[in-house]
């Protein structure tokens, strides 16, 4: 099984580098070509940085998120959660049974944006919440911020949860559906400027480049390689 994993991961990568690609491309156009409404965004996303440095990471909050997302996917996938622990050190959560979701899921959903982005559009439903839209807007940023930066550093000190389906179809995998699920967030915050159509499109084209590319240059190679013998 984890041969095969490893083969589907090589698979995954001319489509992650061409998510990946395309992100970083609508990232950097929505900086360029948003409004000014949007400047709380960037300002939640800088504050947030600028906080870590100042104060301290706040490793106790990103464990209880990192646990109750663990808890939370497993819900909705069927599993029971039978023990949930969380310590300035670490944290753990007991469920009767894991998938793939289950123990990635921490590592790819924004859990705090996406509780930002819920309250204000459940509040929004019933209270006319626009003039405090800027500080939502802050919010979702600053709460970005801190997934990126506390996920990158817990990677760094290396999770149990990548090693149960392989380090290296687990890194492929997180990569994979992050740029979908930041994809879609972004669409939510900014949905005039980010538009999910485009995006997937052209990242599909580009991932069929790439794989046409790979295989042109994988027969060069083999004829390259006959000739010398």
């Amino acid at each position: 099984m984890m041969y095969i994993r490893v083969v589907i991961a090589i698979t995954l990568i001319p489509l992650v580098i061409a998510l990946g690609w395309n992100f970083f491309t609508l990232v950097v156009t929505l900086g360029k070509n948003v409004s000014v409404s949007a400047l709380p965004f960037w300002l939640g996303l800088g504050s947030y940085f600028i906080f870590q440095v100042v104060f301290f990471r706040p490793i106790r909050t990103y464990v209880f998120g990192h646990e109750l997302t663990h808890a939370l996917v497993g819900l909705l996938s069927g599993a029971a959660v039978r023990g949930f622990k969380v310590s300035s050190s670490g944290g753990s959560v007991v469920l009767s049974k894991t998938n793939i979701f289950i123990a990635l899921a921490p590592y790819f959903v924004p859990l705090y944006t996406g509780m930002v982005i819920a309250v204000y559009w459940i509040g929004s439903r019933f209270w006319p919440l626009s003039p405090y839209y800027g500080y939502f807007l802050f919010a979702a940023g600053f709460t970005l911020a801190f997934h990126f930066s506390l996920t990158h550093f817990a990677l760094q000190q290396g999770q149990s949860d990548l090693k149960q389906f392989g380090v290296f179809f687990s890194t492929v995998f997180i990569l994979l559906v992050n740029f979908l699920i930041l994809s879609v967030f972004l669409n939510v915050l900014f949905p005039r400027e980010v538009h999910l159509r485009g995006y997937f499109t052209q990242s599909m084209e580009k991932t069929v480049s790439l794989c046409q590319a790979t295989y042109q240059k994988g027969v060069l190679l083999c004829s390259s390689f006959q000739q010398t013998k």
